[in-house]
């Protein structure tokens, strides 16, 4: 993700998929958006389509958060 250029429309995407794993969650938006940012990065080495790549990384960072105390 990087700098944050808000006029993207993958940008809008990211930062709702981050607000909503931040109210779903009850945690701290920086905490959230470390998670998104680095599972978003893990998702993008090597992917071919890159369409639905915050699907893949709010359910890895939902089942991640599942399993915490």
């Amino acid at each position: 993700m990087g700098a944050k250029d808000t006029s993207h429309p993958e940008t809008a995407r990211h930062d709702a998929a981050i607000s909503s794993l931040v109210r779903e969650t009850h945690r701290s938006e920086s905490e959230i958006r470390t998670l998104y940012e680095q599972e978003l990065m893990r998702l993008e080495n090597g992917a071919r389509v890159r369409d639905y790549l915050h699907v893949c990384a709010i359910r890895h960072i939902r089942e991640t958060l599942r399993h915490q105390p």
